[in-house]
């Protein structure tokens, strides 16, 4: 008989551990108080996990279970409902190819997995809501001996309050692979078909971040009782490798970890988290993936002007806390070890060295910058140029031009004034924008952009992201809260071409939240259902 095995991970079994954070750089600064953080592992998520995996092994185990009889467990971990656990044995080893058929060819998934086995866990991913779903399981032995067997799989309707998603447009000869990924800034993570169908989605609360790591596992935060202070790393079926929690001993609002969690080539996280009372947005934090410990905190305190925070009288947040940087995004940059960082309410993107936190360069308008920060600011080059405002996510993209002294960035440019920037233009369109810039003269212009000439009916003041698409070059674009008339409000997903006058391959119009509810699209991107480095285990 197989033995079940349940091994806890090794991340964030540090329950009691305490990062204190760095004082700040002015004397003057006495009423920024002094604030820690506290890192602990979820025993209770895993223990629940670990007594639903021991139930479904036991009941697998009682039966004799085959291919024209298997055992079938809908949403097995409770949090991916359109997902389903086929189990059964053959005698010969055997691979098996799993096809979930879609409403149409385009529609349809597949997946080979290609190791020949006796004992076969299949993890069927892309099931439609409220569909009597056919899966067809076909098995092939050594010899080439093929049998099949097709399932019938009924789920249960979307949540009532789950956000409606209408196609507007879809050229699939021309658009990247993948379904379309989803992050709402509050409400449920979930990914569409090419035809706005909804193939996957958690019912766990989400708060802004469904990142793909490097092993098809996803970065998932949520709640943990009334914050979302949870980061969860869970596969496509809803299993956990990891859990843990982050806690500042001296916030208790909803929101520690607020906008962005990336994964480090070494493996570790970065986290944006809220850290005090006062000032929020403001501090990242890595985390040891191996022993769960905090081991680098840059306080963006330290490195911006003291006025910048300390005479801010923009928008903050609900209970008065001063949100004077709002940081939204967090890029490692690998080549020179720094970080690319987005602050909207400096409407400012700035790289720092990620060892030493000192300035590089910054990309913002020039205005309002004490005398010591000018030499780090980037000057435009060429004409028709237009400073980022409200900015969201910047990425690094592939070499565009062959030279080692320029880095190219996208970004989504919300367009819209906080600090500084053309208030002429600002709030009459949103864009993502491609910047160029020349990190060797401290030089930037720009060499693409779209959004412009759709105005109005593509500005978004808050939200939104630009994703460059590695095998077309497309850019997929979320303008995430669109107000219309009538208090209506809606997000838009677009993928355009990369050309000079990029035409639009697909369009996705997401409706269903109100003005004001926070539950509208932060974010979204194109990938798998079956990633290719994911290898479904039932064991730990």
């Amino acid at each position: 008989m197989k033995k079940f095995i349940i091994i806890l991970p090794l991340l964030l079994i540090i329950g009691g551990m305490v990062i204190v954070l760095k004082n700040m750089k002015s004397e003057s600064s006495s009423v920024i108080p002094k604030t820690t953080v506290s890192s602990a592992y979820d025993v209770e998520r895993l223990a629940t996990q670990e007594k639903t995996s021991s139930d479904m092994m036991k009941t697998y185990k009682k039966g004799n279970y085959s291919l024209t009889d298997p055992y079938i467990i809908k949403d097995p971990y409770n949090v991916a409902p359109l997902t389903a656990l086929v189990m059964f044995k053959t005698k010969e080893k055997t691979k098996i190819t799993i096809t979930v058929e879609g409403k149409d060819t385009e529609s349809t998934i597949t997946k080979t997995i290609s190791d020949f086995k006796t004992e076969h866990e299949i993890p069927i991913i892309g099931l439609y809501a409220d569909y009597d779903n056919t899966v067809k399981i076909k098995s092939e032995a050594e010899d080439g001996t093929v049998k099949t067997k097709e399932l019938n799989i009924q789920t249960q309707s979307l949540p009532d309050d789950f956000l409606q998603n209408e196609v507007i447009e879809a050229n699939k000869a021309k658009m990247e692979d993948g379904l379309t990924f989803i992050e709402s800034s509050f409400g449920y993570g979930y990914a569409v078909d090419n035809n706005g169908d909804v193939r996957w989605f958690s019912s766990l609360p989400i708060h802004a971040t469904l990142k793909r790591l490097k092993n098809g596992n996803v970065l998932y935060v949520t709640k943990k009782d009334k914050q979302y202070n949870e980061i969860l790393e869970m596969d496509m079926l809803g299993k956990l490798s990891n859990a843990y929690t982050i806690q500042p001993q001296t916030y208790t609002n909803s929101d520690v970890i607020h906008h962005d969690l990336i994964e480090m080539p070494n493996g570790n996280l970065l986290a944006t988290v809220n850290s005090d009372e006062k000032y929020i947005e403001d501090v990242i934090v890595e985390i040891d993936r191996q022993t769960g410990e905090v081991v680098h905190t840059i306080d963006l305190k330290d490195i911006l002007p003291e006025n910048f925070y300390m005479e801010y009288d923009g928008p903050s947040g609900e209970d008065g806390e001063v949100d004077w940087f709002h940081l939204n995004a967090i890029v490692y940059d690998e080549s020179d070890d720094s970080l690319i960082l987005s602050g909207r309410h400096q409407d400012t993107v700035m790289k720092i060295d990620y060892s030493t936190s000192k300035l590089k360069w910054i990309l913002a308008d020039h205005e309002d910058w004490p005398n010591s920060y000018k030499k780090f600011l980037l000057t435009e080059n060429g004409k028709d140029f237009k400073y980022n405002a409200g900015q969201h996510a910047p990425m690094i993209l592939p070499d565009q031009d062959n030279n080692s002294d320029t880095l190219d960035i996208l970004l989504f440019d919300n367009n819209n004034v906080i600090s500084r920037g053309n208030k002429t233009e600002s709030q009459k369109y949103s864009r993502a924008v491609q910047y160029r810039i020349n990190e060797k003269t401290q030089t930037v212009k720009e060499v693409w952009s779209y959004g412009e000439s759709r105005g109005k009916d593509f500005f978004s003041g808050i939200v939104g992201n630009a994703v460059y698409q590695n095998s077309t070059g497309n850019r997929l674009i979320t303008s995430g809260y669109i107000l219309g008339e009538n208090d209506s409000a809606e997000s838009r997903v677009v993928e355009v071409t990369n050309d000079s006058n990029a035409k639009v391959v697909f369009e996705l119009k997401i409706t269903g939240f109100e003005q004001g509810s926070h539950r509208q699209v932060y974010r979204s991107w194109r990938g798998s259902l079956y990633p290719d480095l994911w290898e479904f285990n039932l064991d730990y």
